[in-house]
């Protein structure tokens, strides 16, 4: 989908909000939102942004995928679909740098290599993020190290962000 359609859909969408509780406009929320974004949508479409499975370099946008990781981005997105990142085959250089795995109304599965000490900081909001060592993140932030060969230290940092979705995190 083409961005400007996103940009127009969430300024507009702030902008009712605004208007909504400073001029206390007696309007249902949700269905003025789904119609926004179903015309959004539709806009989309017509103008050159299909829905079907649609994916570029590091973004998942209403479909699947799976990235086998071995150099490259830092970030990836996942926005209406279903993503898998394959660490287990990544080379040193991949480690160099943090990264940042984004999921929106989505599920995502991250495979982090065994020997790789890996600092894990996760945001979630109305969501499930499991960590290695089984414990759920389903609000809120949370830090985890995950250190299989005792180093003490992570050997790269893992950023998720998980909104309305799913996120699995195996090691």
């Amino acid at each position: 989908m083409k961005p400007i359609f996103w940009g127009a859909f969430f300024v507009v969408s702030g902008l009712f909000l605004i208007g909504k509780y400073y001029f206390h406009w007696n309007v249902s929320t949700i269905r003025v939102l789904l119609g926004l974004f179903l015309v959004t949508l539709g806009l989309s479409m017509m103008f050159g942004g299909g829905v079907h499975h649609r994916w570029r370099n590091s973004n998942v946008i209403m479909s699947q995928a799976r990235f086998n990781i071995t150099s490259g981005n830092r970030d990836y997105n996942i926005v209406f679909g279903q993503g898998i990142l394959d660490f287990t085959q990544a080379s040193e250089e991949v480690f160099d740098d943090d990264m940042e795995v984004n999921t929106v109304f989505g599920s995502s599965e991250i495979k982090l290599p065994r020997n790789i000490a890996v600092e894990i900081e996760v945001n979630a909001a109305f969501s499930s993020i499991e960590l290695p060592d089984g414990s759920v993140v389903t609000f809120g932030d949370q830090t985890y190290l995950s250190d299989p060969e005792g180093k003490g230290k992570p050997d790269f940092t893992l950023e998720i962000n998980t909104v309305f979705g799913n996120t699995v995190i195996t090691h």
